[in-house]
């Protein structure tokens, strides 16, 4: 009896394990087949093939299914569904789910930003292994973003994350060690984990190889420095690509003076949206410097670099709608991207602003926010701006008439060799500007 019990169990046994066996097979199959549709760009298929999966409870296929939705891929985009997918898997312990999650808390994508729910599930992410979670913890540690900023605990998550081959972290731990960040400072280290990441063409890494040379003990103008960062222009860095198009535009770095290939280099990075490049070819065109005058064409890039952000471009680009250069005149933009650059702190524009309020151009002439720019340039050492300041409360626009103070400020100027206001104040400068002291 115990014997036929036994059979019996076994028997039931079996039967149970066969049709599991079969239905994981059948799983499996369908990952697959939708894996191979999707790298074959066959959206619908692998659509087909992983929403009954996901809907089923397989952490994979929602880890997919959620991964098309962000990407709109064989279906509108949409980020918070995405979000719901990442969610179900991440919550049964998907690990590149749990990463996709973190990110999407992080950068409000289909659901309000929450860096510590972003830092949680990132976390979870990397203690199950994932490298690009274990690197990205580092980072919210070094930067303190969800979590209690700590260095030491970044270091030992971005040894992890280099350790298992992720160039981005090899190159962050080489700087560390570089650093001295949360581990002891080690050059020799430092340029390990470096070549380690440039080996996998990491450009930051390339680049950075050559540009360190010069701390090394190495002249700028070496060629191992060069060729470094030519290697990395040449994979594509944009950083690499702007600095040699500079020294190509200056003449630096042992090379020969050659604007026509600084154009070409800085063109190369501002396809890739560099600001600083985009600025410098759009000068070469205005000026006429390697490539043939075209202001039209220069305020195209100054407006791609503006809109990036870059206060030169922005100063730029009102100074051409100002003269109606390569644009339509146009007073009120003028006015617009100068008080943008003046906001990011570019002296001259802030003079520039100054001088637009206090005579009405592109704007409603106000003598209080003209004193207001006029001031900043002034405390960032415009002596333009001085002695403007000094015109205000010598003739009492915006201010109480007030030639004491008039005078302070164009001594003010005046010791900065400003021409206007050492003639106004004479032969007589020196005692004046004594007493205004």
């Amino acid at each position: 009896m115990r014997q036929l019990t036994a059979v019996l169990f076994t028997g039931i046994v079996l039967c149970s394990l066969a049709p599991r066996s079969l239905w994981a097979s059948d799983v499996q199959a369908d990952l697959q087949l939708g894996l191979e549709a999707y790298e074959a760009g066959d959206f619908e298929t692998a659509l087909s093939a992983w929403r009954p999966l996901a809907e089923g409870g397989n952490t994979e296929a929602q880890y997919y299914l959620g991964v098309m939705y962000a990407r709109g891929e064989g279906l509108p985009q949409d980020a918070e569904i995405a979000f719901n997918w990442y969610s179900k898997a991440a919550s049964l312990g998907h690990a590149r789910a749990q990463y996709n999650l973190g990110l999407a808390c992080l950068r409000g994508l289909g659901t309000e930003k929450n860096p510590s729910q972003a830092a949680k599930w990132i976390k979870k992410s990397a203690v199950q292994g994932w490298p690009p979670a274990q690197y990205s913890y580092a980072l919210l540690l070094t930067e303190g973003i969800g979590v209690t900023k700590d260095p030491d605990e970044a270091a030992i998550w971005m040894a992890k994350a280099a350790e298992a081959g992720n160039a981005n972290a090899q190159y962050a731990y080489g700087i560390m060690y570089l650093n001295g960040q949360g581990v002891a400072k080690d050059t020799a280290t430092g340029m390990q984990w470096l070549r380690a990441a440039a080996k996998q063409a990491h450009l930051e890494a390339i680049y950075t190889l050559g540009t360190l040379n010069p701390a090394r003990g190495l002249s700028e103008a070496s060629v191992e420095n060069l060729d470094k960062i030519r290697a990395a222009a040449e994979l594509g860095y944009p950083q690499a690509q702007y600095d040699l198009g500079a020294a190509y535009a200056t003449g630096s770095a042992g090379l020969e003076k050659d604007e026509g290939t600084a154009a070409e280099w800085f063109r190369r990075a501002a396809e890739q949206g560099f600001p600083r490049a985009q600025y410098d070819l759009g000068y070469l065109y205005e000026q006429g410097v390697g490539v043939e005058k075209d202001s039209a064409q220069a305020a195209e890039l100054y407006l791609e670099a503006a809109e990036h952000g870059f206060p030169q471009a922005q100063y730029a680009l009102a100074a051409l709608y100002s003269s109606g250069r390569g644009v339509e005149r146009d007073l009120e933009d003028a006015f617009r991207w100068t008080s943008e650059a003046a906001e990011g702190g570019l002296v001259e524009a802030e003079y520039a602003l100054g001088v637009m309020y206090d005579e009405g151009q592109g704007t409603t002439q106000d003598y209080g926010k003209a004193l207001e720019w006029y001031r900043e340039a002034a405390a960032d050492g415009n002596s333009n701006a001085m002695f403007a300041i000094g015109n205000l409360y010598a003739n009492g626009f915006g201010v109480g008439k007030d030639w004491q103070e008039a005078e302070r400020w164009y001594c003010k100027a005046a010791k900065m060799g400003h021409r206007q206001a050492i003639k106004m104040l004479g032969a007589t400068m020196e005692e004046i500007c004594s007493e205004a002291e």
